[in-house]
């Protein structure tokens, strides 16, 4: 594999280790109610899926992998991979988010009362001050993950990998042209990494047990305001990634 394929491979990892969806629900589940079994119920769905699809990658390996290589299906593959996330990028951010309103803090008065109108110029009472950016709405799915069980969670693991990601580096993996033996190693190295977001609260749980409620907390608080930056900016890239080396396997 070359360099260019195995970072492509690294990348495509990436991408898939910081969805912050799935790595909030892995916050989110270790923090409910029996949180341990669940969180490994999840991370166990997760990685099953990823395996299921190396696996039935390997069985249909092709005997002879350079003639696969330079096959020009491979290269649509990847072009098909990148304009799928290209796409799923454009309508997700048309798409306003569904949002739970936020929780009334105790001993706040409802709004509209006399002792909640604002005066004129002044911001609304629960507003943020001008200049300080505003908080970010908490999705509905968050609230439902306290009261799930052990097999839902498992079903959420396998469900929750962008699958786009995984056809992509599949076929880089096949395109760069590796023996069987070398293709399964490549292949236990990305689900190694794609998996390491949604491991992370419970290694945290295992070498930091006493910090690890604030950790966590710190954590959900990040990815509600910030993973779905982080998140557009990494698929962004990998769509771009991709299409390019679709393209150029088509032109060689």
């Amino acid at each position: 594999m070359d360099i260019a394929s195995l970072l492509t491979l690294l990348l495509l990892a990436l991408a898939l280790a910081i969805q912050p969806w799935s790595v909030l629900a892995s916050v989110l589940l270790i923090a409910s109610t029996g949180g341990v079994p669940k969180a490994l119920a999840y991370v166990a769905g997760w990685v099953l899926a990823l395996a299921a699809v190396a696996a039935a990658t390997i069985a249909l390996y092709p005997q002879t992998p350079k003639v696969a290589s330079g096959s020009p299906w491979t290269s649509w593959v990847q072009i098909g991979a990148g304009v799928a996330l290209g796409g799923w990028l454009i309508v997700r951010s048309r798409r306003p988010a569904a949002v739970s309103p936020a929780p009334q803090q105790p001993g706040s008065l409802p709004a509209g009362s006399p002792a909640t109108s604002a005066r004129p110029g002044s911001p609304a009472p629960g507003s943020p001050a001008p200049g300080s950016p505003a908080p970010s709405p908490q999705p509905k799915w968050m609230a439902r993950l306290d009261s799930m069980s052990v097999w839902p969670a498992f079903v959420l693991g396998a469900f929750l990998p962008n699958y786009a990601i995984v056809v992509a580096a599949v076929g880089n993996i096949i395109q760069a042209g590796l023996s069987q033996a070398r293709a399964a190693l490549a292949l236990c190295v990305f689900i190694l990494v794609a998996s390491a977001g949604v491991a992370a609260p419970l290694l945290v749980l295992v070498f930091r047990r006493e910090d690890a409620p604030a950790i966590h907390q710190s954590w959900r608080a990040w990815l509600v305001a910030r993973g779905q930056w982080l998140l557009t900016v990494v698929l962004s890239v990998v769509a771009v990634v991709l299409i390019a080396k679709g393209i150029i396997g088509l032109a060689s």
